[in-house]
């Protein structure tokens, strides 16, 4: 029986549709929810907004820190498995999320979703694609990059309905629902990567110090990327909840629209 290989069993475009629709899902439940929800969750639990904004902080971090550990891990096994695994990771966060009556369960809901975000966002996604196509991913990143670019864009204002109609809890648990019923079934959809002993490796010797040198540059410059955006995203992101949190905005700030973000 002749091997599909990985890839050609779905083509670009439905993979590119498949994972961008989840990394959406993933974001918008994820990174852009504290932007709606940090307000009514820290006043429902007699907090203060900052430890909302502290516990995706906490997030982050744990999301950098087993970075390395799940790249390894797309590297071995593809990262077809371990996105759908992110969705149930997410599912357990938000459910947990939407029961905490104090800071204890709000901290440990905010871990898990700090692991679902290191196993489930860009990073993990983007090295999946290149595990499935190899140097031919680039096309398939970049339409993923737009798909998910809309993240805010869809999430505020299906977030802040949901937590102005029936309450933030059910908003966190329709998000966990949407992850079930959409997510999930997209990201098992994707195509698995060739096994890595069956991939054409390269003649020893073939690889030269300055190849390794450029990509040692490649990667510093992709870090630094990711982190600038990171940082330009969470400012908007601060700006755009500050009249929520504080009843005001921010001196010499000017309204920015949702869809801009």
């Amino acid at each position: 029986m002749t091997q599909v290989p990985a890839g050609q069993a779905r083509g670009p475009l439905g993979v590119v549709a498949a994972l961008g629709t989840a990394q959406t899902v993933a974001w918008a439940s994820s990174y852009y929810l504290p932007a709606i929800l940090a307000a009514p969750i820290a006043r429902d639990l007699g907090l203060a907004p900052t430890y909302v904004f502290g516990a995706l902080s906490g997030a982050l971090v744990i999301s950098g820190l087993l970075g390395p550990r799940v790249g390894h891990a797309i590297d071995t096994f593809g990262g077809r498995s371990l996105l759908a695994i992110s969705n149930l990771v997410f599912v357990a966060g938000l459910l947990l999320l939407s029961v905490a009556h104090g800071v204890t369960v709000l901290i440990a809901a905010w871990a898990l979703l700090g692991i679902g975000m290191d196993m489930g966002l860009y990073e993990a996604a983007f090295a999946t694609l290149a595990r499935i196509y190899g140097t031919n991913a680039r096309r398939t990143i970049t339409g993923i990059t737009l798909i998910a670019g809309f993240a805010s864009t869809l999430g505020w204002p299906l977030t802040t309905w949901l937590a102005s109609e029936y309450g933030w809890r059910v908003a966190c648990q329709v998000w966990a629902a949407i992850h079930i019923a959409v997510a999930l079934p997209l990201n098992l959809s994707l195509p698995r990567a060739v096994p890595l002993d069956q991939q054409a490796r390269p003649r020893p010797g073939a690889i030269q110090q300055s190849g390794r040198q450029s990509e040692a540059f490649a990667m510093v410059l992709l870090a630094y990327m990711f982190a600038a955006a990171s940082f330009v995203s969470s400012g908007i992101s601060a700006i755009q909840s500050w009249p929520r949190l504080f009843g005001q905005r921010p001196a010499g700030f000017k309204w920015i629209p949702a869809g801009l973000c």
